[in-house]
């Protein structure tokens, strides 16, 4: 309830302003994304540097570090959102990278992963069922249910003999999926191109102002 009043007072506060506020206001967020959107690409950047994961320290780290992506690129994404608000309160709306889908995967994986990870883990742990926040979550993505925990990220792929070509493609392209809600690779891409039309913006408001 908070939050939304939080919200609600934050769109009172746009509408209220003039355009040279909001010209200012946006500068200082397209700033904040971009922090954001370097500190993801960046942790990115860290879990190609793991190499070989063969201890527990190895998969205790690389599990961590993936918890760390799914904040900060959570982070990234509202970041995003507010820049879209002050777009379109100044006349010039702008749809920027993530893509939607993209953006409901990563605020469900950084939820379900990350910040709720304990109490669904240890459900889990003790029950081997899911939680209710998991199968809503799941549901609202339009992905099945695993059968297994969600804390896995999938590493390699290797096609059985029998495999259509189809599925030996689907296959592949899971590589790198975490908990069969997210793909990293597609994450990694939409950020990618994230960073250049942050920067883009960047350079637009500095001629304006």
């Amino acid at each position: 309830m908070v939050q939304e009043r939080q919200e609600d007072l934050i769109e009172i506060a746009i509408a209220e302003a003039d355009d040279a506020k909001l010209w200012h206001v946006l500068d200082g967020t397209v700033g904040d994304a971009q922090a954001f959107c370097w500190a993801t690409l960046w942790q990115f950047e860290r879990r190609t540097e793991v190499g070989v994961v063969a201890t527990p320290q190895d998969h205790g780290l690389q599990h961590a570090e993936t918890h760390m992506l799914l904040v900060v690129a959570h982070d990234t994404v509202r970041h995003v959102i507010a820049v879209e608000m002050l777009l379109s309160a100044l006349g010039s709306p702008q749809a920027l990278p993530p893509a939607q889908a993209i953006r409901d995967q990563v605020r469900e994986a950084r939820n379900l992963l990350a910040a709720h990870r304990d109490e669904r883990a240890l459900y889990w742990r003790l029950t081997r069922k899911h939680t209710p926040r998991v199968e809503a979550a799941y549901r609202r993505l339009g992905i099945d249910l695993p059968t297994g925990s969600i804390d896995t990220e999938i590493i390699a792929y290797y096609p059985p003999p029998d495999a259509t070509e189809q599925e030996i493609a689907d296959g592949y392209r899971s590589v790198g999926t975490v908990g069969g809600l997210l793909r990293l690779q597609e994450l990694f891409a939409e950020f990618q191109q994230l960073e250049t039309a942050l920067a883009e913006l960047a350079e637009r408001i500095a001629v304006q102002r």
